[in-house]
């Protein structure tokens, strides 16, 4: 990982569940591409990931969606 990519809160440990994406270098490039396309696939030796961006607020129709529980009604 290069000094630009590094995530100053990290190393103070402050969070390690949310993290700042620097505002420029390798990370920041990466984050710009996925937002543009939504989805991107990742392979990283001989393993494959599909990366998929989404907002971490969740709608009300979304929060109203998954209290309601049990199965989608057809």
């Amino acid at each position: 990982m290069s000094k630009e990519d590094r995530n100053p809160r990290e190393e103070d440990r402050m969070s390690a569940n949310i993290i700042a994406i620097p505002e420029e270098g390798e990370l920041r490039r990466f984050f710009e591409r996925l937002r543009a396309a939504g989805t991107l696939k990742v392979k990283d030796g001989g393993h494959e990931y599909v990366i998929k961006i989404s907002r971490s607020q969740m709608t009300n129709e979304a929060r109203d969606f998954l209290a309601r529980g049990g199965p989608i009604s057809d």
